[in-house]
Protein backbone atom coordinates (compact mmCIF):
# COMPACT_ATOMS: atom_id res chain seq x y z
CA UNK A 1 0.00 0.00 0.00
CA UNK A 2 2.90 2.02 0.65
CA UNK A 3 4.70 1.51 -2.41
CA UNK A 4 0.54 2.63 -3.89
CA UNK A 5 0.52 6.02 -2.43
CA UNK A 6 4.38 6.91 -3.86
CA UNK A 7 3.88 5.95 -6.93
CA UNK A 8 0.63 7.99 -6.67
CA UNK A 9 2.31 10.56 -5.21
CA UNK A 10 5.25 10.69 -8.29
CA UNK A 11 2.58 10.34 -10.48
CA UNK A 12 0.46 13.34 -9.48
CA UNK A 13 3.70 15.72 -8.42
CA UNK A 14 4.92 14.94 -12.07
CA UNK A 15 2.15 16.05 -13.66
CA UNK A 16 1.96 19.61 -11.73
CA UNK A 17 5.66 20.21 -12.57
CA UNK A 18 4.88 19.59 -16.53
CA UNK A 19 1.70 21.66 -16.25
CA UNK A 20 3.89 24.39 -14.85
CA UNK A 21 6.91 24.61 -17.20
CA UNK A 22 4.04 23.87 -20.09
CA UNK A 23 2.11 26.81 -18.80
CA UNK A 24 5.35 29.12 -18.45
CA UNK A 25 6.49 28.47 -21.72
CA UNK A 26 6.41 31.61 -24.29
CA UNK A 27 4.28 31.07 -27.28
CA UNK A 28 3.59 33.43 -30.16
CA UNK A 29 0.70 35.86 -29.69
CA UNK A 30 -1.38 37.39 -32.49
CA UNK A 31 -3.82 40.29 -33.26
CA UNK A 32 -7.44 40.21 -32.82
CA UNK A 33 -8.96 42.24 -36.02
CA UNK A 34 -12.79 41.27 -34.78
CA UNK A 35 -15.22 41.45 -34.41
CA UNK A 36 -17.00 40.77 -37.87
CA UNK A 37 -20.95 40.00 -37.74
CA UNK A 38 -22.98 38.74 -40.72
CA UNK A 39 -26.54 37.51 -41.14
CA UNK A 40 -27.33 34.27 -42.77
CA UNK A 41 -29.84 34.95 -45.69
CA UNK A 42 -32.98 34.11 -46.01
CA UNK A 43 -32.52 33.18 -42.71
CA UNK A 44 -32.78 34.88 -39.74
CA UNK A 45 -29.85 33.86 -38.12
CA UNK A 46 -26.64 35.77 -37.45
CA UNK A 47 -22.60 34.95 -36.76
CA UNK A 48 -20.55 37.00 -35.21
CA UNK A 49 -16.93 36.04 -35.48
CA UNK A 50 -13.56 37.41 -33.70
CA UNK A 51 -10.34 36.68 -35.98
CA UNK A 52 -6.87 36.47 -34.78
CA UNK A 53 -4.01 37.28 -37.09
CA UNK A 54 -0.68 34.98 -35.90
CA UNK A 55 2.52 37.00 -34.94
CA UNK A 56 4.82 36.10 -38.51
CA UNK A 57 2.20 34.94 -40.99
CA UNK A 58 -1.31 35.83 -42.13
CA UNK A 59 -1.91 32.67 -44.24
CA UNK A 60 -3.93 30.96 -41.77
CA UNK A 61 -6.54 33.45 -39.78
CA UNK A 62 -8.13 31.94 -36.90
CA UNK A 63 -11.64 31.99 -36.32
CA UNK A 64 -13.77 31.62 -33.28
CA UNK A 65 -17.77 32.56 -33.39
CA UNK A 66 -21.20 32.78 -32.01
CA UNK A 67 -23.83 31.54 -34.62
CA UNK A 68 -27.41 32.71 -33.12
CA UNK A 69 -31.31 33.18 -34.32
CA UNK A 70 -34.49 34.45 -32.42
CA UNK A 71 -37.05 33.21 -35.18
CA UNK A 72 -40.75 34.26 -34.07
CA UNK A 73 -43.64 32.14 -35.80
CA UNK A 74 -43.69 32.26 -39.18
CA UNK A 75 -39.69 32.87 -39.37
CA UNK A 76 -37.42 30.58 -40.97
CA UNK A 77 -34.29 30.15 -39.05
CA UNK A 78 -31.11 27.89 -40.70
CA UNK A 79 -32.12 24.96 -38.01
CA UNK A 80 -35.89 25.08 -38.51
CA UNK A 81 -39.01 26.80 -38.75
CA UNK A 82 -40.02 29.51 -35.96
CA UNK A 83 -40.51 29.81 -33.34
CA UNK A 84 -36.94 28.75 -33.11
CA UNK A 85 -34.58 30.15 -30.37
CA UNK A 86 -30.80 28.53 -30.07
CA UNK A 87 -27.11 29.53 -29.79
CA UNK A 88 -23.98 27.64 -31.29
CA UNK A 89 -20.52 28.14 -30.89
CA UNK A 90 -17.65 26.90 -32.86
CA UNK A 91 -14.40 27.88 -34.52
CA UNK A 92 -12.34 27.27 -37.59
CA UNK A 93 -10.20 29.00 -40.04
CA UNK A 94 -9.86 31.73 -43.05
CA UNK A 95 -7.57 32.02 -45.51
CA UNK A 96 -6.87 33.37 -48.92
CA UNK A 97 -9.03 30.73 -51.82
CA UNK A 98 -6.58 28.39 -53.22
CA UNK A 99 -9.07 28.28 -56.77
CA UNK A 100 -11.10 31.73 -56.70
CA UNK A 101 -8.40 34.28 -56.06
CA UNK A 102 -10.16 37.68 -54.90
CA UNK A 103 -11.53 35.22 -52.28
CA UNK A 104 -11.48 34.03 -48.88
CA UNK A 105 -12.47 30.56 -47.75
CA UNK A 106 -13.74 29.64 -44.32
CA UNK A 107 -14.22 26.88 -42.25
CA UNK A 108 -15.51 26.69 -39.18
CA UNK A 109 -16.84 23.41 -36.67
CA UNK A 110 -20.34 24.72 -34.45
CA UNK A 111 -22.13 22.74 -31.84
CA UNK A 112 -25.23 23.24 -29.98
CA UNK A 113 -26.87 20.91 -27.36
CA UNK A 114 -30.46 21.16 -29.03
CA UNK A 115 -32.19 18.28 -30.08
CA UNK A 116 -34.88 20.11 -31.93
CA UNK A 117 -32.59 21.80 -34.39
CA UNK A 118 -30.35 21.27 -37.48
CA UNK A 119 -32.50 17.51 -37.00
CA UNK A 120 -30.84 16.78 -33.49
CA UNK A 121 -27.31 16.82 -34.84
CA UNK A 122 -24.86 18.09 -32.17
CA UNK A 123 -22.20 19.58 -34.61
CA UNK A 124 -22.14 20.93 -37.79
CA UNK A 125 -19.67 22.09 -40.48
CA UNK A 126 -19.91 25.65 -41.88
CA UNK A 127 -18.33 26.47 -45.25
CA UNK A 128 -18.29 29.87 -46.47
CA UNK A 129 -16.68 31.49 -49.67
CA UNK A 130 -16.17 35.39 -49.00
CA UNK A 131 -15.49 38.17 -51.43
CA UNK A 132 -12.74 40.26 -50.63
CA UNK A 133 -14.06 43.19 -51.28
CA UNK A 134 -17.61 43.16 -49.85
CA UNK A 135 -17.07 40.75 -47.52
CA UNK A 136 -20.53 38.60 -48.97
CA UNK A 137 -20.83 35.62 -50.07
CA UNK A 138 -22.41 31.91 -50.23
CA UNK A 139 -22.24 28.99 -47.36
CA UNK A 140 -22.85 25.59 -47.43
CA UNK A 141 -23.90 23.83 -43.73
CA UNK A 142 -23.83 20.09 -43.13
CA UNK A 143 -24.84 18.58 -39.73
CA UNK A 144 -23.56 14.82 -39.64
CA UNK A 145 -26.02 12.44 -38.14
CA UNK A 146 -28.08 9.94 -37.86
CA UNK A 147 -30.64 12.33 -40.19
CA UNK A 148 -27.60 14.50 -41.65
CA UNK A 149 -28.94 17.93 -42.07
CA UNK A 150 -28.07 20.51 -44.64
CA UNK A 151 -28.89 24.03 -45.57
CA UNK A 152 -27.19 26.40 -47.65
CA UNK A 153 -27.83 30.24 -48.86
CA UNK A 154 -25.96 33.86 -48.99
CA UNK A 155 -24.49 35.99 -46.27
CA UNK A 156 -23.68 39.65 -46.04
CA UNK A 157 -22.34 42.09 -43.23
CA UNK A 158 -24.23 43.34 -40.65
CA UNK A 159 -23.39 45.56 -37.56
CA UNK A 160 -22.22 43.82 -34.47
CA UNK A 161 -25.31 44.22 -31.77
CA UNK A 162 -25.13 42.72 -28.00
CA UNK A 163 -27.56 40.73 -29.28
CA UNK A 164 -25.99 39.35 -32.11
Amino acid sequence: MRRSLQITGRVVLSTLVLGLVLSTRPVAAGTDIGPFCFQLNPFVDTLRLSATVPDGSAELIEIHGRWRADAKAGDTAVGGAGPAQYQLLGGGTLSDSFMDPGHFDMGLQFVQDHATFFNGNFGCNFLADIDQVTLSGSWVLQCPGSTVYTQMGTFSPTACTAAK
